[in-house]
């Protein structure tokens, strides 16, 4: 097994820059709120935070396909269902950005519309809309239930801020990212593209702790548009979906017929020694893949013959 200086791991860096860049702004990050709104004709303001999901809750089966997102482009529609939208804020809401949800079978009133504004001291992560004051049965369990879950995330929230605050190689060391065993970096020699969509992987680099692996992908966009990486996992036979902890890319926006490096983190290391995986990073907008199959987190017969 071959191990390397911290200073010298530029693809562990790049993930953990954006994470830094994202505690410096959360440094007095707002509180977290749920509520319920009474549907009404005005418009109704919806504090978000930056880099943490809002989820829009009706009572009403939606339009899907008409829900419209107005300027700027500072919000990320992640999910639409049939009675809710769950968005993120990732950009400049300038002076706020407009949401219109179109309600089925729901003349009064016919559409909510909403202003998302960026948050100051409360942030909303559940607005539940309903159309009539007295909430239905089974409302107040819902929103228990909403609640429980939000405490959670909160504080799962609070161990990835102190987590992030780790920005320096001290840092990892004392909040335990990097223990005895240091940090084993290899170039893995098995792999291959599948299903990319006009995006192909030209090298993968491997890099791992005690607690965490960074997967780095140079990444060759064959497309004629440009393309940023959104989500990103793993997908094992035996381990099944393994969500990233956080995804980068250098430079932050990849042009048509130009290359760049994607940093992908996951806990763990997941997955059993040897098991194959196929890494997925999601395009920004939903679409255009990148795919890596056959990627072994740990490969303990490369380990020994190095890179």
């Amino acid at each position: 097994m071959r191990f390397r200086s911290l200073p010298h791991l530029p693809g562990l860096l790049l993930a953990l820059l954006s994470m830094a860049a994202w505690a410096a702004e959360a440094e007095t990050p707002p509180s977290l709120r749920f509520r319920r709104v009474l549907l009404t004709a005005k418009t109704e303001v919806v504090p978000v935070a930056r880099g943490i999901p809002t989820t829009l809750t009706f009572d009403a089966e939606l339009d899907v396909q008409a829900v419209k997102r107005g300027a700027p482009d500072g919000v990320r529609l992640l999910s639409i269902s049939e009675s809710s939208v769950t968005l993120m804020a990732e950009g400049d809401l300038g002076e706020g950005v407009a949401l219109r949800v179109p309600l089925l079978n729901a003349p009064t009133p016919p559409a909510v519309v909403v202003t998302l504004v960026a948050a100051e001291d409360v942030a909303d992560t559940q607005v539940m809309f309903f159309r009539s004051a007295p909430a239905p049965e089974g409302m107040h369990a819902r929103l228990a239930e909403l609640e429980a879950r939000g405490a959670a995330c909160e504080a799962e929230l609070a161990t990835q801020r102190e987590r992030a605050r780790a920005m320096g190689p001290a840092g990892w060391v004392l909040s335990g990212q990097v223990g005895e065993e240091g940090v084993a970096s290899d170039r893995l020699k098995q792999w291959s593209n599948a299903g990319t969509a006009g995006m192909s992987a030209t090298d993968v680099r491997r890099f791992r702790a005690h607690t965490w692996v960074v997967l780095e992908v140079e990444v060759e966009n064959e497309t004629g548009q440009p393309w940023r990486p959104g989500r990103a996992w793993l997908e094992g036979a035996s381990t099944g979906r393994v969500e990233a902890r956080t995804v980068a890319m250098a430079p932050e926006v990849l042009a048509p017929k130009k290359t760049a490096r994607v940093s992908v983190e996951f806990g763990g290391p997941p997955g059993k020694p040897g098991e194959g995986f196929a890494l997925v990073v999601e395009g920004a907008d939903g679409t255009r893949p990148l795919s890596v199959s056959g990627v072994v987190i740990e490969d303990k017969k490369q380990e020994k013959s190095g890179p």
